[in-house]
C-alpha cells in the first residue's frame, strides 16, 4: 500500500466579478441610451455617430469602474482556509 503524504496550505477564496460581462453589459446599455438620445434630439449624420461612439465608450468606461471596484470589494472580504493536499 502506497503511504500517503499530507501537505498543508493556506489559500484565499473569494467570488471575482468577471470583467467583460460587465464591459460589454454596459458597453450594450451605452449603445441602446445614445441611440434614444442621438434620435431624441434630431442629431445629423455625423453628430450621430459622434454621440453613439462616445456615449458607448463612457458607458463601457463606467462599466470597467464599476468592475474594479466590487473586485477591490470582493478582495476585502476574501476568506483565508487552510488546505490539505493529499499525495500518494
Amino acid at each position: 500500500m502506497a503511504k500517503i503524504k499530507e501537505t498543508k496550505t493556506t489559500v484565499s477564496v473569494r467570488k471575482a466579478p468577471r470583467i467583460i460581462p460587465f464591459v460589454a453589459s454596459a458597453g450594450v446599455i451605452g449603445l441602446i441610451v445614445s441611440l434614444i438620445t442621438a434620435w431624441s434630439i434630431q442629431a445629423t449624420a455625423n453628430f450621430f455617430g459622434v454621440v453613439v461612439a462616445y456615449g458607448t465608450g463612457i458607458f463601457m468606461a463606467l462599466g470597467l469602474v464599476v468592475v474594479l471596484v466590487l473586485d477591490a470589494i470582493s478582495q476585502a472580504r476574501a476568506k483565508t482556509l487552510e488546505a490539505t493536499k493529499l499525495e500518494g
